[in-house]
């Protein structure tokens, strides 16, 4: 299983490897345009990630922004969603309903980030076991 980890912060990115990396191979970005990157490097390499979680303040374009690229691909391509899994100190609620409504995310998990309900997101999902 991979996940990448969008987030501009060099410890949150390190500890969200440092969690996820039992149950996931992980590659990090830390901007927009490495975050779509990464994610079509990844696509046209044959090894897509399994999950994406993505910090909505990023430096250049929003988290939401690479959202919306990454959907565009999926849609135009005919591929499956990705689950992606919102990680933010932005705590609007109006953001979160309108990507749930839209069928854009999976979760939406506000920092400091809670590893339990992470992980039990990740399970919910069927990308870990329960342990």
């Amino acid at each position: 299983m991979r996940a990448l980890i969008v987030e501009d912060d060099a410890l949150s990115a390190r500890v969200l490897h440092l969690t996820l990396r039992t149950h996931f191979e992980t590659a990090c970005a830390d901007d927009a345009e490495g975050a779509f990157s990464a994610y079509m490097q990844a696509m046209d390499g044959g090894a897509p990630f399994d999950v994406v979680l993505l910090d909505l303040m990023l430096p250049g374009e929003s988290g939401l922004t690479v959202l919306e690229r990454i959907r565009t691909v999926e849609a135009e391509r005919g591929l499956p969603r990705v689950p992606v899994l919102v990680t933010t100190a932005v705590t609007d609620i109006n953001i979160a309903l309108r990507a749930f409504e839209q069928g854009h995310i999976s979760a939406y998990l506000v920092k400091p980030l809670d590893f339990d309900r992470l992980l039990a997101e990740l399970r919910t999902l069927g990308l870990i076991q329960v342990a």
